[in-house]
């Protein structure tokens, strides 16, 4: 039977097929050879190519890529005791697959199409051939078998098989035996000649099908009769065999499907086409099932099954079970009936007189009745004995509609009722009421706790709490609109979990509540069962089917400890078809005194054993298989595949032991796939991946199978990748890469050892500057410093000398005239001896008032004030003063130094002249041009041939000594009778 195109077999029957085929992206639907590879892969042969199989994808690889045409399709496969795949092509070559060892033989091999592979302990390989050839290929060199070496002669098709030993094992024409040193020894001959097949057998020796006949050999030879089967159709012969891991063995045949042989004997097991070519078992304890042109199958054990019409339910939709005291399984339909099942059959409750059955929900008590609660007023009914009776008065029931049965551990019935609304106790025979508050519209489940309370959520959204017989509203989430409750249970260890539609699974525990949604990994939002099983798992029935979590993880997201829980999902990968979940009534779901768990559902009722499921306690392996570099790809998983076949080009091997990657500094964007061959809900693998040196935690992937990073900086990585199995057990770390991301050419350390170095000098060199400045000021502020102490000791020694000097005699000359005023001619010229003191005492404090002026630091105050000067120094002494000064001055700043030691020079040239030059004429001139300023005092007095030592030579000194001060020169030109010529030079400071 076959449901929806899922599954294949009886859905209440031990196995089940799971086929795939074109539609599932499967290259070819028949498949002639089946291996599985050490990395977990499984190997297809088909007429056209070599697929890959990891429980998700299928990948396409072409024969030709390691044997020239017209050598194309796989007709059968073997793994070799080393691992290595072995492959025999239509054609007659055989290739054996290994990496980088892979070699293909064609040389001395017939062309014609092989039948079997065998692989003996010394490495040979063993090829028998459908015309009746055997060929033994060893180190390269292939040898063709004669009937001098024991071969049977004839025709007929030959089979041979390795044990478990190395020994080799063949079948043909009626004889049976081994094969050894390269000698066929017949150890049986059957007196009719019939096809044969071999398999391999546990311990020792092989087992043999010889016509429908199956036989065990023993080392020896000897074979024990393992029983017959009998094919329905005619021309049917087997056409492979495998012994599995529990023992049982099973038989491929041309036109019969597919049969199964243990100790209870042969049993047909139903695939996806009649025509069987190839069988294998995976390390998981899947079995595999190569058709001709029904593509793929796995056939497994059936741990999930669903029961409905056709095993008996008078309707295939169910909305609440029990299991009375006896074992007796009762269901109520949707459609109203009543159904129990005894002795694995199901059948309707036959009517009785006088009590219209429509029933709603079924429970049982410890007394062994069973309860009904029915649609129709006064439906509260009971089962006891083999007779149905009412219950007693069915006016004390407030409602007209039971929706909701539940039997405490006290042996209380609680009651949920409809129109109107109510919670009702059945106990020691009498009904308690208690109202519920109003428009909180249907009571949908009930659970008791750990503690004994009653709990009881409605459609409206509703929470209800029975304690000490006091009922209270206990909504968890208060709202203007809540979802509604559709089912509850209550685990041990005192948590209430709340099935919501559309707000997933809450759970409220010690006053705390939370909820789990999508968002954090749950299946469906919809949730219409909840049953705990036991074994640390939840399961819910739901809008999208049927799936469990750990408790453990959901108990660790509510409490804030987690972020997301697994779910596992059962479905198409367990034979089941599109289901989901009924809703409405209590007690929904039911856990069998088997440890079985029921779930109804709108179409069928889903039965679990959870016992049978056969999930894999490790986790699966993982495989890095491919790397993609800004979309161009640079490393793939290789496998048993040359990496230079498997990918078109020289790329990192990402399987070997030491895989290395080294990336361009100039990368945009790298991308890693990786994948775990794994066969029993693949779909619920996790991933989780870390870039050490980059990040500092796994990331969790979920069932993502590839990670994105962007450009990385230059260093050393590893990309590492871990996965855990259905179980949520995390594995260890198998897949790992090396990168070396190389660093642009400024991010080298040649380069910043000379990058360094230049900001080192650039750093000596501004340090330098910005010292040397800073010593620049410093002494600029020490050289103002002194100018400015210079300057006041020079305006305090003026002071001193010639204001102090002039004061002094005044002071003098003042107490002579005291002493002088009895002779008044005397004291009169005290007197004007005063006044004239004074005068230059006033004088004298005007120059040095003139010479500390800021305001008179330019060249224009200097002239004019040393022309107004000399006009007015030389009137007193007689002397005709003739000025030469330019009519416009340039306008050029000068220092108080400067000024000052000028002007300082022009009086004492003129006091000279006043004094030792006996002149009648003074000439003053100023000449200012770009470089220079020059000044020239000339008299017509008497002159001199050389300085004579006196006042007048140290005035000379003291004229030249303040030029060269200033950065000038001082030039006196004189000749006795000729007068006197000083000039002076004064360049101007470069700016």
């Amino acid at each position: 039977m076959c449901l929806s195109g899922l599954c294949l077999g009886e859905t209440n029957s031990a196995w089940f097929a799971r086929p795939w085929q074109s539609d599932d992206d499967l290259p070819n639907n028949t498949i002639s050879g089946l291996a599985q590879t050490p990395d977990g892969y499984l190997w297809l042969g088909t007429p056209s190519s070599l697929v890959r199989f990891d429980g998700l994808r299928f990948e396409d690889f072409s024969p030709t890529n390691f044997v020239a045409p017209p050598n194309r399709g796989t007709i059968t496969m073997l793994r070799g005791r080393d691992g290595a795949l072995w492959l025999a092509l239509d054609r007659g070559a055989v290739v054996r697959l290994q990496g980088g060892a892979t070699k293909a033989y064609t040389f001395g091999l017939p062309n014609s199409i092989p039948n079997g592979l065998a692989e003996a302990a010394d490495g040979a390989l063993w090829i028998a051939y459908r015309g009746g050839a055997v060929y033994r290929l060893k180190d390269g060199e292939a040898t063709a078998c004669t009937s001098a070496d024991g071969l049977p002669a004839g025709i007929d098709i030959c089979a041979v098989a390795g044990d478990r030993q190395g020994g080799i094992w063949f079948a043909k024409g009626g004889h049976f035996g081994r094969i050894h040193d390269g000698v066929f020894q017949t150890l049986r001959q059957f007196d009719t000649v019939q096809p044969a097949r071999l398999a391999t057998a546990k311990g020792a020796g092989v087992w043999l099908c010889y016509g429908f006949h199956l036989f065990r050999s023993d080392a020896e030879g000897k074979l024990q009769d393992a029983g017959e089967f009998h094919p329905e159709r005619e021309g049917t012969v087997a056409t492979v065999l495998l012994e599995d891991h529990e023992g049982a063995v099973w038989i491929g045949t041309s036109f019969s499907g597919l049969f199964r042989q243990d100790a209870t004997g042969f049993e047909p097991i139903q695939t996806s086409h009649e025509e069987i070519l190839s069988l294998t078992e995976d390390a998981e304890g899947n079995l595999w099932v190569g058709t001709a042109g029904g593509g793929l199958n796995r056939v497994r054990r059936r741990a999930v099954r669903i029961e409905d019409q056709a095993a008996g339910l008078p309707f295939a939709g169910v909305q609440s079970l029990c299991q009375d005291t006896a074992g007796t399984i009762w269901a109520a339909t949707l459609n109203g009936v009543l159904a129990r099942r005894i002795d694995g059959k199901w059948s309707p409750l036959p009517p009785v007189d006088n009590f219209p059955i429509d029933a709603n929900c079924v429970a049982a008590d410890p007394s062994g009745a069973v309860w009904i609660g029915n649609r129709l007023r006064g439906g509260l009914y009971c089962w006891r004995d083999g007779h149905l009776v009412n219950w007693g008065d069915a006016s004390q029931l407030r409602g007209q509609t039971i929706h909701t049965l539940l039997v405490s551990r006290t042996g209380d019935l609680w009651i949920g009722e409809e129109t109107p609304h109510a919670i009702q106790c059945l106990r020691a025979g009498k009904l308690l009421t208690f109202e519920v508050p109003p428009d909180c519209r249907i009571i949908r489940a009930m659970a008791e706790d750990a503690a004994g309370d009653i709990w009881a959520g409605t459609s409206k959204g509703v929470l209800l709490r029975i304690s000490h017989d006091h009922l209270s509203e206990v909504t968890p989430r208060q709202g203007h609109e809540l979802a509604s409750i559709r089912c509850l249970t209550a685990t041990p260890d005192g948590a209430l979990w709340l099935g919501y539609a559309g707000w997933g699974l809450g759970r409220l525990q010690n006053g705390q509540y939370a909820e789990i949604r999508s968002e954090q990994g749950l299946y469906d939002d919809y949730i219409s069962h909840l049953i705990p099983d036991g074994r640390g798992w939840l399961w819910f029935g739901a809008n999208r089917g049927v799936f469990k979590v750990r408790l453990q993880e959901l108990d660790a997201v509510a409490a804030a400890r987690g972020t997301r829980v697994r779910s596992i999902h059962y479905g198409r990968g367990e034979g089941l078809p599109s289901l989901q979940g009924t809703f409405g009534d209590f007690p929904d779901v039911l856990r069998s005194q088997n440890g079985q768990l029921w779930i109804p559902m709108r179409t069928a009722l889903v039965v679990v054993a959870p016992d049978k499921l056969g999930e894999r306690p490790e986790a699966p392996t993982a495989l890095l298989t491919r790397v993609t570099l800004d979309e161009r790809t640079v490393g793939r998983y290789g496998g048993v595949l040359p990496l230079s076949q498997n990918s078109g080009g020289s790329l990192v091997d990402l399987g070997g032991p030491d895989s290395h990657l080294r990336l361009p500094p100039g990368h945009r964007r790298i991308e890693f796939e990786f994948a775990a061959p794994a066969f029993i809900t693949p779909e619920s693998i996790q991933f989780r991946y870390r870039l050490a040196g980059l990040d500092d935690d796994w990331v969790e992937a979920g069932t993502r199978h590839n990670a994105t990073y962007s450009r990385l900086p230059a260093g050393d990585y590893q990309f590492e990748v871990s996965t855990a199995n259905s179980l949520g057990v995390w594995g260890p770390t198998t897949a790992r890469l090396t990168l070396v991301v190389t660093p642009f050419f400024w991010q080298t350390w040649a380069f910043r050892i000379a990058a360094l170095t230049v900001f080192t000098v650039l750093l000596v060199g501004v340090v330098r500057e910005v010292l040397l400045r800073r010593l620049r000021r410093q002494l600029h502020v020490l050289e103002e410093q002194a100018a400015l102490h210079k300057e006041r000791a020079r305006i305090a020694k003026d002071i001193h000398d010639d204001l102090g000097a002039n004061l002094t005699q005044i002071a003098l000359l003042g107490e002579l005239a005291q002493q002088d005023r009895s002779e008044p001619d005397k004291a009169a010229q005290r007197m004007n001896t005063i006044s004239t003191t004074a005068r230059q005492a006033i004088k004298s404090l005007d120059e040095i008032v003139w010479a500390v002026n800021p305001r008179n630091d330019t060249l224009s105050h200097l002239i004019d004030y040393a022309g107004q000067f000399a006009v007015d120094y030389l009137r007193p002494a007689g002397l005709r003063c003739r000025l030469d000064l330019p009519e416009q001055t340039p306008s050029r700043e000068l220092s108080t130094d400067l000024r000052h030691n000028l002007f300082l020079v022009i009086k004492e040239a003129l006091n000279n002249i006043v004094k030792h030059a006996r002149a009648t004429e003074v000439w003053l001139r100023a000449r200012v041009s770009p470089e220079a300023l020059e000044l020239v005092i000339e008299d017509n007095g008497c002159g001199f041939a050389v300085a004579p030592d006196n006042a007048l030579a140290d005035g000379l000194r003291n004229m030249r000594q303040r030029l060269t001060d200033i950065g000038g020169a001082c030039h006196i030109d004189s000749r006795p009778g000729a007068g006197t010529r000083i000039a002076l030079h004064l360049p101007w400071p470069r700016d």
